[in-house]
């Protein structure tokens, strides 16, 4: 059995995606398992016990748990090749990703007791800051002329860096405006800019190699815009600023993206769908930030947390599993081909978000809604890791090296 196991561990140390990607999985399922849970008791009129509040335990860790660790997985493993630079060795990037999941274990562990908040968010902060040093440490030595999404990316991870920060004086202090800053700059100062920056390099290429006739569409200032929005966002939310004007310029962008990705077309090949169709949730979600900004301006309520989660579970949700599926099928050897299980997980997923995001709008089917939304996410998140988490631990199919 011990060789067994250190054979498998062996095996995830081939290539920084299958550490990150096999880390970011297990938090993946026991974050959303833990949320899935609350759902379920709220709709069932039970207050789940938890030590920490659950809507902050919630909200730090569907924003800081396991993205980081697939970030990590795929910049160390892709960012390489866009640097010209030697990929890290894995006596560096191991104990990064390692330490990260620790600390991740810990604070998801804080429900039962909150003194493993400190602790968990203090060891996922040192090992944000050494990961974010070895991806500068790559920029600084490559040659290469085009570091924009390079450097997109590094920004992200720095203001993330900030973000872990707030959340660890939030955990010793329990002050709620640093739980609400770290969250806020996790979404709109690291996942969205991130996420933004890899969509922008990914789609159009990914695109162009799987259809016929395709040109990539990809202008600098569309990432300059798009990013600089995002980040003025956050500084309007910082001043409790209305945010209508910026909502509506992200809003129009992305929506004309996914017309002009050409969305219809990529149906052709479903991996590329999926990548493109979890795209769309980036305009659909500015575009009812709009709807709600107006509403506000009114003196209404607005939409609450709708445009919020079809950012979170429609854009960044999906196009995570969209993209790791992709990414693990070409590293282990496999076709490049969307099987009926990843294709049927991943709508699953779009209909997390669907039913996340109608909760929001028609309260009066919320706690319903609800539990539709954690029921469908279990059903596909654990179908999922249940077929490419081994992956990870597994020799490629086609004996090749990685």
């Amino acid at each position: 059995m011990f060789k067994v196991l250190l054979s498998r561990y062996q095996q995830t140390q081939l290539a920084p995606h299958r550490l990150g990607f096999l880390a970011g999985g297990v938090l993946l399922v026991l974050s959303f398992a833990w949320w899935a849970a609350q759902m379920l008791g709220r709709w069932q009129g039970l207050a789940l016990p938890s030590a920490v509040v659950p809507m902050f335990l919630h909200g730090y860790s569907m924003t800081y748990s396991f993205f980081p660790l697939f970030m990590l997985g795929f910049i160390y493993t892709a960012g390489p090749r866009w640097l010209g630079v030697a990929s890290p060795s894995q006596a560096v990037y191991a104990p990064i990703m390692l330490g990260y999941l620790l600390g991740g274990l810990l604070v998801l562990a804080s429900a039962t007791n909150t003194s493993l908040l400190s602790w968990g968010i203090v060891l996922q902060l040192t090992a944000w800051l050494a990961g974010l040093a070895l991806w500068l440490r790559a920029i600084f030595a490559s040659s290469v002329q085009d570091q924009l999404h390079a450097r997109m990316v590094a920004l992200g991870f720095a203001l993330g860096a900030v973000g872990l920060g707030l959340a660890l004086y939030w955990a010793l202090s329990g002050e709620y405006s640093a739980w609400f800053a770290a969250v806020q700059i996790g979404i709109w100062g690291l996942l969205l800019p991130v996420f933004l920056a890899v969509s922008h390099r990914m789609i159009p290429f990914f695109s162009a190699s799987a259809l016929p006739i395709y040109t990539p569409w990809r202008p600098k200032w569309w990432l300059y815009t798009l990013v600089g929005c995002s980040l003025l966002r956050l500084v309007l939310i910082g001043f409790a600023i209305n945010t209508l004007v910026v909502d509506a310029v992200m809003a129009s962008i992305l929506l004309y993206t996914t017309w002009r990705w050409d969305l219809k077309k990529s149906f052709q090949v479903k991996l590329l769908a999926m990548l493109h169709a979890a795209f769309a949730w980036a305009g659909v979600a500015m575009l009812l930030s709009v709807i709600s900004d107006v509403l506000q301006l009114y003196g209404h309520l607005g939409l609450g947390f709708a445009p919020l989660h079809a950012l979170t579970l429609g854009f960044f949700c999906c196009m995570l599993l969209a993209f790791v599926t992709r990414v693990t099928l070409g590293h282990s050897g496999r076709p490049l081909l969307a099987g009926g299980l990843a294709w049927t997980c991943y709508w699953l997923m779009q209909g997390v978000a669907l039913a996340r995001v109608v909760g929001e709008l028609m309260p009066s089917i919320q706690a319903l809604a609800y539990a539709v939304a954690a029921s469908l996410a279990m059903v596909a998140i654990l179908s999922w890791s249940r077929v490419y988490l081994p992956m990870y631990w597994q020799a490629r199919v086609d004996g090749g090296a990685g």
